[in-house]
């Protein structure tokens, strides 16, 4: 923020004073209000949208009212003002700043409009061609949901030629990688910069958020027997196959429970009506687990692990605990704060000797603010990382704290066939079946999940013993070759 503040404001001396952690607001106030006099600053700029910041908003007020620029927990920046009272009174309810001038009525949404083609490997005669619509590119794997597409595609791809059509975010290179060495073609349009007000509408934000004139274009011209949409999200688009990552609805379901708030119950019961409805238009419908079958049919096709590439390796001495999620996935996001927030300090505290590491996925300042949380001890957070088999090597226990989840976790996967322990909340699990106390220890709640971590840090044979139990579910039940499988059987009944 003080490098913000030099370059817009460069005439003026800057000053950072941060609110304790302890500190309590009126505290805060008192103090600044003693070292800098009311009307003796030309200008206060402001950390707001966390609680613990709360404080630094009404000092700078009292001392320089009407001249105020706050920061909210993104980063952003916007100059609060009596004369923009409403769009001043959103921006402190936590409104995101780029969605404070949007109106309900308005779609301000930017269509890129580019479409990039990259040619693969050679068609042959006599396959069915098979095309794939996904909401990313699934290369580079920086998240549950690419691995799952690019595996299958490896898998998949001997038996039939595969066409790829992907949307790529605003700024990401459109540049297809080892893609071309699977597919036939690689399809790629830039993903629309969505502004719109998410609540403002009968369908869920995210169904406007992928539709744009670009990808209707390039589905009209491929060629094509097959086409398969991954997401619930893009099931607007059409096709024969409906992949259900998550059944969204169920999703939303548990953060209405969750949240108990408006909103969350208008975001459930949009989801509901349009999945509900999208669903009967497929001739195929694809589910991560059982659980998801009993809900919404289909064929289960369950998410897997490659079994060569994440291979066991011995454990070390230590007491390091290890969780990977993307927090562009929702849940993710909020396990991320429960572990940064609740449960890191309370084992910590009990446990000086453990080491906790995050990997959050690319972009994770969009989501959640790291850089306000000041450093933690023996907390390191990664952002995107290529090949995570070394921190799976280097962890002794794997924490999958999602307090809401549809579909399974590939991270689960991933830890069983690493052979390690997993301490997780029900929902983590979800769909995978295991063995609460065989293969998986399950928890709820910041105390019994410090608990189970703490009881598994400290006795080591019976980390081994779950872990060795955990690799061969995933050798019996969670190889992709096996998934691919029944993806192609699939294929091949609505293609007769």
């Amino acid at each position: 923020m003080r490098a913000e503040l030099e370059r817009i404001l460069p005439e003026f001396e800057h000053r950072l004073e941060q609110r304790g952690p302890e500190e309590s607001a009126g505290a805060f106030w008192q103090r600044l209000i003693a070292q800098y006099p009311p009307f003796s600053v030309a200008h206060v700029a402001a950390l707001t949208g966390r609680d613990t910041d709360r404080g630094a908003f009404w000092a700078g007020w009292a001392m320089a009212p009407g001249r105020m620029l706050a920061y909210d927990a993104r980063g952003d920046r916007f100059h609060l003002s009596a004369r923009q009272a409403l769009s001043s009174f959103l921006f402190l309810r936590g409104w995101p700043v780029p969605e404070i001038h949007l109106r309900p009525w308005r779609d301000d949404t930017v269509h890129d409009g580019g479409i990039a083609r990259f040619e693969g490997r050679a068609r042959r005669e006599g396959m069915a061609q098979i095309a794939i619509l996904s909401p990313y590119l699934p290369w580079p794997l920086a998240h549950g949901g690419a691995v799952r597409i690019y595996n299958l595609l490896r898998v998949c791809a001997a038996g039939q030629d595969l066409h790829l059509l992907a949307f790529v975010e605003s700024g990401e290179k459109m540049e297809p990688g080892p893609l071309r060495e699977i597919c036939t073609s690689i399809t790629l349009v830039r993903k629309p910069e969505f502004r719109r007000l998410r609540w403002a509408s009968w369908l869920p934000a995210e169904v406007h958020e992928y539709n744009t004139p670009a990808m209707w274009e390039a589905l009209r011209g491929l060629p094509r027997d097959l086409l398969q949409v991954e997401f619930t999200q893009l099931a607007q688009y059409g096709g024969e196959v409906l992949v259900e990552h998550d059944v969204t609805m169920d999703l939303a379901w548990q953060e209405w429970r969750r949240r108990g708030d408006l909103g969350a119950w208008w975001n459930w019961w949009r989801w509901k009506r349009y999945e509900t409805r999208v669903l009967r238009q497929y001739r195929g419908v694809v589910v991560m687990s059982e659980k998801d079958r009993r809900a919404v049919g289909g064929v289960v096709a369950p998410n897997g692990v490659d079994l060569e590439r994440y291979a066991p390796v011995g454990e070390p001495e230590g007491k390091r605990l290890l969780f990977v999620g993307s927090v562009r996935h929702y849940p993710n996001a909020l396990a991320v704060r429960f572990l940064v927030e609740e449960f890191w300090p309370r084992l910590k505290a009990a446990e000086p000797e453990a080491e906790l590491e995050i990997v959050t996925g690319p972009g994770a300042e969009l989501y959640y603010p790291f850089g306000l949380i000041g450093a933690a001890a023996g907390l390191t957070v990664h952002g995107f990382v290529e090949d995570v088999r070394g921190l799976y090597e280097r962890a002794n226990v794997v924490l999958i704290p999602t307090p809401v989840s549809a579909g399974t976790n590939i991270k689960a996967l991933e830890a069983l066939a690493m052979e390690r322990a997993i301490v997780s909340t029900p929902s983590g699990v979800n769909g995978l079946e295991l063995r609460e106390g065989e293969e998986v220890v399950v928890a709820e709640g910041v105390e019994a999940f410090v608990e189970a971590a703490r009881g598994l840090l400290g006795d080591r044979a019976r980390r081994r013993a779950i872990a060795e139990r955990g690799r061969r579910v995933a050798e019996a039940r969670f190889d992709w070759k096996a998934v691919g499988a029944k993806q192609e059987a699939l294929w091949r009944k609505i293609l007769s």
